[in-house]
């Protein structure tokens, strides 16, 4: 389990303390309001300080000393979506790291052949044929799992769909299915394992997101309509699961994907494809492992892509629709003007 840095937990325990005796003694003492306030703001202005100072000083000191990387020996990882592309890939490398796979998948060929190629390199791994959009399936099948097997540790929650084409193309079914395999899916699959995790007081929810999930995309409204929620998800589910001392220990990290190589995806035709392309599935899983078990919060690939688009959307909306055509020189978008 991550253990925190000694002073981070110390100054943690000092802002909790600080937060009873300010509403224990001070606040009943000082009253809240006008010139009583002041007293107030300068301690909780100190601890600001303070915490900001720790975290920065913490943040540099990783430079120099990398966050040591948790084994998966003895964990328990689900795998969505394990029967091809990056599902795949993680099934196998998290088997080959020591964890326990259990393999869910709607193609139960795909699936079973995972399972067959975990178990013939040593590896403990089980499969399950299930459509993850089907809540009752969802729950009964982790209720099954509980009895026969043991208890899921991590989740990663990969399994999802794709069609590229203008909205007035797309039939109501279409949008319907895209929207339950890349969001909801993730809300069943999520209340099937999170309860057994805060019992255990341990865990880790896994969500693999996409580029779509964080900047818009003509001619896929739908999927960039369920990926952007489930990044509002997994924030939402990351602040709960802080605010809650009981939970502090089930880590959440959310992976944002940029064109891999999968075949679930169109060939890149931005600007710079002779400096960044596509990256393999296995390579892609591996970086996706690694900074699991660093604990990341959010995982970008490539690693600047995040960073670049959150950059871009702090700029005025012309602005950045002009830098995206210049970076999307194929797209429509090149031959209009704002």
């Amino acid at each position: 389990m991550h253990r925190k840095n000694i002073f981070v937990r110390f100054v943690a325990t000092l802002a909790r303390k600080f937060r009873v005796l300010q509403e224990v003694w001070i606040l009943p003492w000082w009253g809240s309001g006008g010139l009583a306030a002041v007293p107030l703001w300068t301690l909780d202005t100190l601890v600001l300080i303070v915490k900001l100072c720790s975290t920065c000083t913490v943040a540099f000191g990783r430079i120099f000393v990398p966050v040591a990387m948790k084994s998966l020996h003895g964990e328990t990882v689900l795998v969505t979506g394990a029967g091809h592309g990056i599902g795949r890939e993680l099934a196998i490398q998290f088997a080959e790291l020591g964890a326990t796979v259990i393999c869910w998948d709607n193609d139960s060929r795909r699936n079973n052949a995972v399972v067959d190629e975990i178990r013939l390199k040593d590896g403990e791994s089980y499969g399950y044929t299930i459509d993850v959009t089907a809540r009752e399936q969802v729950a009964a099948t982790a209720l099954r799992m509980r009895r026969q097997l043991s208890d899921v540790t991590m989740v990663v929650s990969n399994a999802g769909i794709l069609s590229c084409a203008p909205i007035s193309h797309l039939r109501q079914e279409a949008i319907l299915k895209l929207i339950e395999t890349n969001l909801l899916s993730h809300f069943w699959v999520i209340q099937a394992f999170l309860p057994s995790m805060i019992d255990r007081r341990h865990g880790h929810i896994v969500a693999i997101n996409s580029s779509a999930g964080i900047m818009p995309c003509a001619d896929m409204i739908p999927y960039c309509a369920a990926k952007f929620g489930l990044k509002g998800l997994m924030d939402s589910l990351t602040e709960e699961l802080r605010l809650d001392t009981w939970t502090k220990n089930i880590q959440t990290t959310s992976v944002y994907l940029g064109t891999v190589a999968t075949g679930m995806y169109p060939m890149p035709t931005h600007r710079f494809t002779s400096w960044y392309t596509e990256i393999s599935a296995k390579q892609a899983a591996k970086t996706i492992i690694e900074g699991v078990r660093k604990n990341h919060r959010n995982i970008s690939i490539p690693s600047f892509m995040k960073f670049l688009i959150d950059l871009n959307n702090l700029m005025p909306y012309k602005i950045r629709v002009i830098l995206t055509d210049f970076f999307n020189i194929h797209h429509r978008g090149w031959f209009c003007f704002c």
